[in-house]
């Protein structure tokens, strides 16, 4: 059987690319399958702000999940606030004030935060470009 591919590294390109779509197209289907945060109790939006807030002092974690004393301290303030009346918003306007675009995982579409939201599609796109251009040269002959 003649491979598809006549380069092993090009076959360990193309079945890692395909992984990565199949990934993220998971990880696109779980956020949009979330529930509308109007209908949750304080409790439940304060887990669900917690999780999209990064915990100053815990390497990779967030503060739902980091069990650093600051990461208690702004959980409670994040009960606070939601006790007082402010909006989902609100919350993440004023962490990002205190504490700078870094504490949140998906940092806003915005001039500055370009590269961090177009260059993997930009890198995706090169990627294919190369493995069609690879797989669509004809070899040279030896005659």
């Amino acid at each position: 059987m003649y491979p598809l591919f006549r380069s092993p590294y090009l076959s360990l390109f193309v079945w890692i690319l395909s992984v990565s779509i199949c990934c993220a197209g998971t990880a696109f289907i779980a956020t949009a399958a979330e529930q509308p945060q109007a209908a949750l109790s304080h409790q439940q939006q304060a887990i669900e702000i917690s999780k999209v807030l990064r915990c100053p002092m815990a390497t990779n974690q967030s503060l739902f999940e980091s069990q650093a004393p600051i990461a208690h301290e702004l959980k409670a303030q994040i009960f606070t606030m939601l006790d007082q009346g402010y909006s989902r918003n609100d919350i993440l306007d004023f962490m990002v004030e205190r504490y700078g675009e870094k504490i949140r995982y998906q940092p806003e579409f915005k001039a500055a935060t370009l590269a961090l939201w177009l260059g993997p599609v930009l890198l995706l796109v090169l990627g294919v470009g190369l493995c069609l251009a690879l797989i669509s040269r004809k070899p040279k002959s030896t005659s």
